[in-house]
């Protein structure tokens, strides 16, 4: 089960990278062409920036999931090096369990947080609760992440070799 668990998360991590990414050119493509058809026409294009914004939202809230798990994040951990071992361990679960119930409570609020978050984007024509959609998902990503490192941590679940991040 945790190997699966594992691969399940690895293929989310590319395939998040990868609509991260393409947000991105989508993004610097229709500003690019918002920008020289204000050069050539002298019009712009009206709906560039709306989606522009709802691209970016959507491309950090993706990219939430990848960078935590290639370990991209800033973590403060220089007093945890100094401890012993067992120490480091307990450490280790206590952070987990912290961050599942962290995350746990955060998505135990998606069904009174959706229905709030309704209305249309102005000249996007989606519900605001799309914006959160990733989010939401990235967070759901996460917690599996953290439950699959407390399997490991308690011996429930073999440790894997660290991965090198491109």
């Amino acid at each position: 089960m945790a190997r699966s668990l594992g691969l399940f998360l690895a293929a989310c991590e590319r395939l998040f990278l990868g609509l991260a990414n393409s947000l991105l050119l989508a993004i610097l493509a229709i500003n690019l062409v918002n920008i020289l058809s204000r050069l050539v026409f002298d019009l712009g294009i009206i709906w560039v920036f709306p989606w522009t914004r709802v691209m970016f939202v959507w491309m950090v809230f993706l990219a939430f999931f990848v960078i935590y798990r290639r370990g991209k994040d800033i973590t403060v951990d220089f007093a945890v090096n100094f401890m012993g071992a067992r120490l480091q361990q307990a450490v280790r679960v206590f952070v987990d369990l912290v961050v599942i119930a962290l995350l746990a409570l955060i998505l135990a609020q998606i069904p009174t947080l959706l229905p709030r978050q309704v209305g249309h984007l102005d000249l996007v024509g989606i519900q605001r609760y799309w914006l959160a959609i990733p989010f939401y998902v990235s967070c759901a990503l996460i917690l599996l992440e953290f439950l699959l490192d407390l399997l490991r941590a308690v011996g429930l679940a073999p440790n894997e070799p660290e991965r090198a991040t491109p």
